[in-house]
């Protein structure tokens, strides 16, 4: 080895070890021969991983702004940067900071706790699988495991590799191959060693620009402490304990309701363990969720959905029905004799339409 190419060996290793990480993830990232199927394995294996780092998400959904849906229309329409400590899926814990303040969101087998640390007041409840998105789901791991559930190898391509939070990723492109899918096509990232998905972006059809951007800015492999992931409550905190995380979980275990099998030619999905009067029908990031509402909710929502000029209200003798579109999400508020239902998905809302009179038929009414 001549003198000048050890000079430039020393060089590039003190780069390396005093560049910032912005300069890092300019270098360029490593190429790769597994195939599309290989890589979305990769991405499905790496569930199990522990990882702790910073996410930064992007949104421009438009959910529903009422009370029930306060957090989720936040997260899915505006900027949020989260910190996170991953032991498993049982076990973790998300940051997230906005500039009206921070709220922690910690997972401890079947308890969770949300704290805001401007009001010092903590809510812990039990832990729902059925249950509204929230800060969890919108990480890039959870995401993409989202996106890829019940993907076939047809519907995935690989895409040129990028160099993400400093590591090298291999990338893959998902189009899902399905009647009446608002939702064009998903571009996921994976860290190329362990499959650990570092970003996902989400389009519409028609659109150029993703709908949903969920980014990791650092990340560091591996499971954090226990000590990282345990909420302890500070001195002073208001602690309440809620019946439900939200009022999808609320209604899910409350609401006299079941639920049909299928609507619309989807599958309900999920454990039916856990099937109770919330119906989400569908795979990956193409499903439809019916929620059972009360009439206070039901007629709030539709108050205030009803004032869009996209919404189409239509009245007879035996129902009341609103529909509307608001980008890749399709809104139906349905009431009649049985009760009052939100349908809401990433369907046409000739789809949607298409489920009401089979959710009519098909659902059922308890006693309790």
């Amino acid at each position: 080895m001549t003198a000048s190419l050890r000079w430039l060996l020393v060089a590039l290793v003190a780069v390396a070890v005093a560049a910032p990480p912005t300069v890092l993830r300019l270098w360029p990232a490593s190429g790769s021969g597994l195939s599309a199927a290989q890589v979305a394995d990769r991405v499905r294996a790496a569930e199990k991983l522990g990882w702790s780092g910073e996410v930064h998400t992007v949104g421009s959904l438009k959910v529903p702004g009422t009370a029930g849906f306060a957090n989720l229309s936040s997260l899915a329409g505006g900027t949020s940067d989260l910190r996170v400590w991953w032991r498993s899926a049982t076990s973790w814990r998300v940051d997230r900071t906005r500039s009206s303040g921070e709220s922690d969101l910690a997972r401890d087998d079947d308890r969770v706790v949300r704290w805001t640390y401007e009001s010092r007041r903590a809510v812990t409840t039990s832990y729902s699988p059925v249950r509204l998105p929230d800060e969890s789901d919108l990480l890039p791991p959870t995401l993409a495991a989202r996106a890829l559930s019940g993907a076939r190898d047809d519907e995935l391509t690989r895409l040129a590799p990028q160099r993400i939070a400093g590591h090298s990723a291999v990338g893959l492109r998902l189009v899902p191959d399905q009647a009446g899918t608002t939702i064009s096509h998903v571009d996921l990232w994976a860290d190329e060693a362990s499959g650990l998905p570092l970003r996902v972006a989400v389009y519409a059809a028609g659109s150029r620009v993703p709908v949903l951007t969920t980014q990791a800015s650092s990340v560091h492999l591996g499971a954090p402490s226990a000590s990282t992931t345990r909420f302890d409550f500070p001195s002073g905190v208001k602690v309440h304990t809620s019946y439900a995380i939200d009022d999808a979980a609320g209604a899910n275990a409350f609401a006299p309701f079941t639920m049909p099998s299928s609507l619309a030619g989807m599958k309900r999905r999920g454990d039916p363990a856990d099937f109770g009067a919330v119906g989400i029908y569908g795979r990956g990031l193409t499903d439809v969720l019916v929620i059972p509402l009360r009439h206070q909710v039901a007629h709030e929502l539709y108050d205030q959905l009803a004032q869009s000029p996209a919404a189409t209200t239509t009245r007879s003798r035996t129902e009341a029905r609103l529909t509307l579109r608001l980008g890749p999400l399709s809104v139906a508020l349905v009431f009649d004799r049985t009760g009052h239902f939100l349908l809401a998905g990433t369907v046409t809302p000739q789809k949607l339409l298409t489920a009401v009179p089979e959710l009519r038929e098909g659902v059922g009414v308890e006693r309790r």
